[in-house]
């Protein structure tokens, strides 16, 4: 090398830099350091097969088992696994499990003695989370984060539920007769009535409101639905009723019926005029009464596309004489039927290209013969699309009289049905061995039943004007039970998305709907349950960690004392309270916070509560249990308004209490260490008290318990700085609405009063914050 490249120090000619400028060094090296810090946060190839699935679908037992994963992905986990070693062969299953009952049936019967299952209760239990509630295993909620997928699926796709567990009720008799049974137990200022001549043909479904005989507005049972259905010369109601009130509404109509009866015994055998083998005749004596728990499965399918998932799933069946092998078409007119049956499949062709259920009638009612559900049920799972055919969808308002009638309403034809349902091992060795071409089935093949179905359409958000009009909407489907599992996997595979109990409370919420209102039976056994869990959760935690409501001015967090409320606003003892339910008074009320006018004169409206839709204004969250308050002028221009810290006279009796306790241990401990030592029998230790009860908590417990909630609350209007008119019964974030929302009720008078200040806006606080928000507020009709 020659010496002319050296540095002139050496020899060279080069003449190097006694300093160096870094950022300019950096600069030219940028993208080698960018390359190299890359490749240091991001490695190539690091990551498992496994963990590349996205996140609803990973599994903790993917690390070892490849069987858990698909089977696109298995083959290279295997690869992965022999480099880093085959995980060790899990062991024997336990005895346990070996000897379990070989006729998992008959267990399964054992375990449904004391709540019913569903027939999809084994698909719901794997993949759900159960709860017993109003005496069935219910599905309460997906085991994944499916919450706003949920709701994605009521707003822009189709969410499927179970709702089985509804009774329904058939009542047989003379449409006056029943008119006047329904009477006393409904009220004309609620809506509609059961003998309505928009119901009577058995078209519509209807919805009315059950009060307790001749109690009307105090004593609400709760709100059903009936049908009214055609067989053969006579009329039929049906009444479906949700399981928490569904046992006293059956009561209280057959306690009407007997009783008419035994009065006139009690008539007759005081004159003495009446031979015994005379029948007693009534007017309720032509009334049967009967409870058809589970001949019905019932699905709801809520969304846009759940007219699509129908259309998909459903293959209405055009010609009778093809399946002559169904031994339940002896029981029905063949010919009735034949006639009808083409007309029904024109309407139902007809209405396939619609984008939602809401754009037809309210209630429409549609009885379909349809073949059996596996046949059209894809190989792979297929997103339902509606049908782009362009049609009038005027001329589909009105509904032929005939379509509505079903054979589905034939206790014999479900038993039939029942009993020779075609199970998925006889389906599956007939498409395969009598087939020309293995899994290949015809439609018309006389093998497979063919099945009557009615479809229910829900209309939805039809009358808020704070909601958006139609969502909700969608199809409720009856189907005679032991069909409920083929029909509910083949609309899965028409990518219907499974919820629970959970989508059904937060579908009521986001419609504004009032959800198991206070004045019911069921409402106060509902809001009694939670607040159980909810001081049992709260006192579970460490003193240091607990919210001191008492400082707070909360004086029932748990649960709202609607009692103790209207007493306070009517000066008046409340026993029984009433939720206010009539359409034009609500109306009314609305028009009046609208134009901030005075509020009507109401009768019984120290005991009336108005149910109202609150939405938050600005930041915040709202919360169960949240105090609603009386606003004034100024408050609404504030924007932090803070309920100030309030002394807990309790807190030294607590601190006293428990330094008591840790004496009173200490010493226990010393007399037993004494006992020990000394050697005395066990039989002369000072025996500890026993509890009757080993879950019920000691007197200690139950003291301190006392001291951080008081029981006895008296109460709630003046604790804190700010007047409480009401509670939220329900309170969250609100998808549809994009803010915080909440579903309550307040008092009439304070409603009155709230007017009179000129303000048409409350305050609302939630049970653990000293923050009072500005929120809107709207009358629920």
């Amino acid at each position: 090398m020659e010496s002319t490249e050296f540095d002139a120090a050496l020899g060279g000619t080069e003449n190097l830099p006694h300093s160096a400028n870094s950022l300019k060094f950096a600069a030219s090296r940028s993208i080698e350091i960018a390359a190299m810090t890359e490749s240091i946060l991001h490695p190539n190839k690091t990551k498992l097969i496994f963990q590349k699935l996205p996140v609803h679908m990973r599994r903790r037992v993917m690390s070892h088992n490849c069987k858990r994963l698909p089977r696109r992905l298995r083959e290279a986990h295997l690869k992965q696994l022999k480099k880093s070693g085959l995980p060790p062969k899990q062991k024997r299953p336990s005895r346990k499990y070996r000897r379990r009952a070989t006729n998992l049936l008959d267990e399964y019967n054992r375990r449904q003695r004391r709540h019913v299952w569903l027939e999809t209760h084994i698909w719901h239990a794997k993949r759900f989370h159960m709860i017993e509630r109003w005496g069935h295993r219910i599905a309460y909620r997906p085991c994944d984060k499916a919450f706003r997928a949920c709701y994605r699926a009521s707003s822009a796709h189709c969410l499927i539920q179970d709702i089985s567990y509804y009774t329904p009720i058939q009542i047989k008799g003379s449409i006056e007769t029943i008119r006047d049974l329904f009477s006393n137990l409904t009220s004309s200022h609620c809506g509609l009535g059961v003998c309505a001549k928009a119901y009577l043909n058995g078209s519509r479904k209807g919805t009315i409101h059950l009060y307790m005989p001749a109690s009307y507005p105090i004593g609400f049972i709760g709100r059903v639905e009936f049908i009214w259905v055609a067989n053969n010369s006579d009329k039929e109601l049906w009444l479906f009723i949700h399981p928490s009130h569904s046992k006293q509404v059956e009561s209280v109509l057959t306690d009407i019926v007997n009783n008419a009866i035994s009065n006139v015994h009690n008539k007759e055998n005081e004159e003495n005029t009446i031979a015994k083998r005379r029948k007693i005749s009534t007017k309720y004596s032509d009334v049967r009464i009967k409870v058809m728990s589970g001949m019905y499965n019932r699905f709801r399918l809520t969304g846009p596309k759940s007219h699509a998932v129908l259309t998909q799933t459903l293959k209405c069946v055009k010609d009778m004489n093809t399946f002559k092998t169904n031994t339940w078409l002896k029981h029905i007119n063949e010919e009735k039927t034949q006639l009808h049956l083409q007309e029904k499949s024109d309407y139902w062709d007809s209405v396939s290209s619609i984008n939602s259920p809401s754009q037809l009638p309210p209630g429409a009612i549609v009885g379909l013969v349809v073949k059996d559900p596996r046949l059209s049920r894809p190989k792979q799972r297929t997103k339902a699309h509606n049908k782009c055919i362009a049609k009038n969808i005027d001329s589909l308002l009105s509904i032929p009289l005939n379509v509505s009638s079903s054979p589905i309403w034939n206790k014999s034809v479900c038993d039939i049905i029942k009993e020779n349902k075609i199970t998925n091992a006889k389906y599956i060795d007939h498409i395969t061995k009598t087939q020309l071409v293995p899994g290949e089935v015809t439609e018309d093949d006389p093998f497979l039943q063919t099945i009557p179905i009615v479809l229910i359409q829900r209309s939805g958000s039809q009358e808020c004007s704070y909601k958006k009009i139609g969502y909700g909407s969608g199809w409720d489907i009856i189907i005679p039970s032991g069909y409920g599992l083929p029909f509910w996997l083949t609309f899965i595979m028409f990518r219907a998305r499974s919820g629970g109990l959970r989508e059904t409370e937060s579908l009521a919420f986001e419609m504004g709907d009032c959800y198991m209102p206070p004045d019911s039976q069921a409402g106060l056994v509902e809001e009694k349950r939670i607040e159980i869990e909810l001081k049992e959760k709260y006192f579970k935690r460490p003193p240091s960690k607990r919210v001191n409501y008492i400082k707070l001015a909360v004086p029932s967090p748990f649960i709202c004392p609607w009692n103790v409320l209207l007493k306070e606003w009517g000066n008046v003892d409340q026993e029984k309270f009433f939720v206010l339910r009539d359409r034009v008074i609500l109306q009314e009320l609305q028009n009046c916070m609208e134009q901030k006018r005075t509020l009507p004169e109401l009768v019984n409206s120290h005991h009336c509560l108005v149910p109202v839709y609150i939405q938050i204004i600005g930041k915040g969250n709202l919360k169960k249990h949240a105090m609603i308050c009386i606003a004034d002028k100024s408050d609404i221009c504030l924007n932090s308004l803070l309920e100030p810290l309030h002394e807990d006279f309790n807190f030294k009796l607590r601190k006293q209490k428990r330094t008591e306790h840790k004496s009173y241990l200490k010493q226990m401990r010393r007399k037993r260490i004494k006992l020990r030592k000394k050697k005395i029998q066990k039989e002369a230790n000072q025996p500890k008290p026993q509890r009757k009860n080993k879950h019920e908590p000691s007197d200690y417990v139950k003291a301190m318990r006392e001291l951080w909630l008081p029981s006895n609350i008296d109460a709630v209007r003046n604790v804190g700085s700010k007047e409480v008119m009401g509670y939220l019964s329900q309170g969250a974030f609100s998808f549809s609405e994009a803010k915080s929302c909440g579903v309550g009720y307040v008092a009439f008078k304070a409603l009155a009063k709230l007017l009179q200040n000129g303000v048409n806006k409350v305050l609302v606080r939630n049970t653990t914050s000293r923050k009072y928000r500005v929120a809107n507020i709207q009358i629920i009709k």
